[in-house]
C-alpha cells in the first residue's frame, strides 16, 4: 500500500458551516466500485472557519484508489451527498517529484487555467507523473519508486553456491536485503541465513552469504550434509530453493537528479496540450475583438495539427532523446550476447 494525499477544497465554506462540521472520506478501488467510509469518529476532518483547503493521507490507499466526500454534522448525524470521484496524490511518486516542482520549474510561465479561469486539477499533473515514472521504470528496467519483493523465488546452482551462495537480482537497484533462505516447493523453510552473513552488492543487485568468524566449518558440514540432502547426493541444480525478501528502487528524495528531470519533462506533455488548446479558448486558433472602431487580434500556433505550447513541447522531446542514450546506458548497462 502506498500513502495517498487528498487534497479537498470546500467550495461556499461559510454556507457549509451553517450546517455541517466534519467531512467524511470515501474509497473505492475503481472509479464506479463500491465506496466505504475510511475516516471514523475520531478521525473524520474538522472544518474550520477561514480555512477552504483541507489535506487528508490515507495510510491503506494505493495509486489506483479513488475518493468521495461528503459533509457530516456530528451532532444531528445530516450527511450530505458524496461528492464526483477523485484520485489522491501517490506519496511515493511525490518522492520522486512533486506537482509544485512539475509547476514551479518545467510549467513555467504557462497559463495552467481553463476558460473560466479555475486553475487545473492536481490530478492532471500528479497523473502525467506517475505515468512518467511508470514509462522509465519499464523503458529502463528498472524501480524508480520503492517496492518490497517478498519471497522471491531463485534457483540453485552448485558452482555459485560453493562460491558463497551468489545470488543474482533479478530488479534494481537494490536498497536492502531483508531474508535468505532456503525453502521447498512444499514452503518448507529448511534454515534461514542470518541476517550479519548476508551481503549485497546494491549497484548489481548481487547477495553472497558470508558466515561469521568461526562458523565456517559448521556452515559447510551443513549445507553438504543434513540441510539439503540433494546437494549430497551431487546435484548441480534445484529449482526455485532460494527465496529472497529485498527492498528495491530508491529512497524517497534520493532519486537521481537525471531521472527526475527525465520524469519531468515526459510530465510535462499532458499539462502543455492541456494548456495549448486553451490559450484563446478551446479549439480556438486565433481571436478578434472590435469595440467603437478599436480592434484587437490575438494569434496562436494552435491548430488541428499542432498545439499551442508547441515549441516547448518539440524542446522537451529534443532534450528526452539526447538523454536517452545515456539513461539506457548507465542503468542497463552492457548486454552481453552468446553465438
Amino acid at each position: 500500500m502506498s500513502v495517498i494525499k487528498l487534497k479537498i477544497t470546500v467550495d461556499e465554506l461559510d454556507n457549509v458551516l451553517t450546517q455541517y462540521d466534519q467531512m467524511k472520506i470515501y474509497r473505492a478501488s475503481s472509479y464506479a466500485g463500491t465506496y466505504s467510509e475510511i475516516t471514523g469518529a475520531g478521525t473524520r476532518i474538522q472544518l474550520q472557519q477561514g480555512v477552504d483547503l483541507y489535506e487528508y493521507d490515507d495510510t491503506g490507499g494505493a495509486a489506483t484508489s479513488w475518493y468521495r466526500v461528503s459533509y457530516y454534522n456530528s451532532t444531528t448525524q445530516a450527511e450530505s451527498d458524496q461528492s464526483e470521484p477523485q484520485l489522491g496524490e501517490d506519496q511515493t511518486a511525490a518522492g520522486v517529484l512533486s506537482v509544485q516542482e512539475l509547476k514551479d520549474v518545467f510549467l513555467f510561465g504557462i497559463d495552467l487555467t481553463d476558460d473560466a479561469g479555475n486553475p487545473f486539477p492536481d490530478i492532471m499533473f500528479s497523473w502525467g507523473i506517475r505515468s512518467a515514472i511508470a514509462f522509465f521504470e519499464r523503458r529502463l528496467d528498472i524501480h524508480i519508486k520503492k517496492k518490497v519483493f517478498t519471497g522471491e523465488r531463485y534457483d540453485y546452482y552448485r558452482g555459485d553456491y560453493q562460491n558463497w551462495t551468489i545470488i543474482k537480482l533479478r530488479e534494481s537497484p537494490v536498497l536492502s536485503v531483508e531474508a535468505v533462505r532456503v525453502k521447498w516447493p512444499s514452503n518448507t523453510t529448511v534454515i534461514e541465513f542470518p541476517s550479519e552473513w548476508i551481503q549485497l552488492r546494491a549497484d548489481v543487485g548481487q547477495v553472497n552469504i558470508i558466515p561469521a568468524s568461526g562458523t565456517m566449518s559448521q556452515v559447510l558440514l551443513t549445507a553438504g550434509g543434513s540441510f539439503l540432502p540433494l546437494l549430497a547426493a551431487g546435484r548441480d541444480f534445484v529449482p526455485s530453493i532460494l527465496e529472497v525478501d529485498f527492498t528495491a528502487g530508491f529512497e524517497d528524495g534520493e532519486v537521481p537528479q537525471e531521472l527526475r528531470d527525465a520524469v519531468a519533462k515526459l510530465a510535462s506533455f499532458a499539462p502543455l496540450n492541456v494548456a495549448g488548446d486553451l490559450i484563446v479558448g478551446a479549439g480556438i486558433a486565433s481571436k478578434s475583438i472590435s469595440i467603437d472602431g478599436l480592434s484587437q487580434s490575438i494569434n496562436t500556433t494552435s491548430s488541428a495539427t499542432n498545439a499551442g505550447y508547441g515549441a516547448r513541447l518539440v524542446q522537451y522531446e529534443k532534450e528526452l532523446k539526447m538523454v536517452m542514450p545515456v539513461l539506457e546506458r548507465y542503468y542497463k548497462g552492457p548486454r552481453l550476447l552468446a553465438l
